[in-house]
């Protein structure tokens, strides 16, 4: 992002001053704390949200069994277990990559 592109959207959001950036890993904006999770938190929630939504076309078959759900809502939440178990796959798979490149570095 080139300098006039940074003026750009800070007015735009209304920030007054650049974002200041410290060592521990939190960001400071106009002197105000930001809560920012842990990586061990933000995968901790994603990995609770796959589970939930793996779990979902069992919940929507009993309830089609019952006759309270249509066939098509068994369907979608089948697709959408599928598309989340795929894509989860994926990012821990690229997770993987980016660790085993990281301890190959050479100090």
């Amino acid at each position: 992002m080139n300098q006039l592109n940074k003026v750009n959207f800070f007015e735009m959001h209304g920030i007054k001053e650049m974002p200041s950036m410290r060592l521990n890993g939190n960001i400071s904006i106009n002197s105000e704390e930001t809560n920012i999770k842990s990586f061990k938190e933000t995968f901790g929630e994603m990995m609770s949200e796959i589970n939930q939504i793996t779990n979902k076309p069992e919940q929507v078959a009993a309830a089609a069994m019952q006759g309270k759900a249509d066939i098509h809502e068994v369907m979608a939440a089948v697709a959408q277990s599928e598309l989340t178990v795929q894509a989860a796959t994926t990012i821990t798979g690229k997770i993987l990559q980016t660790y085993e490149k990281i301890m190959q570095i050479q100090i």
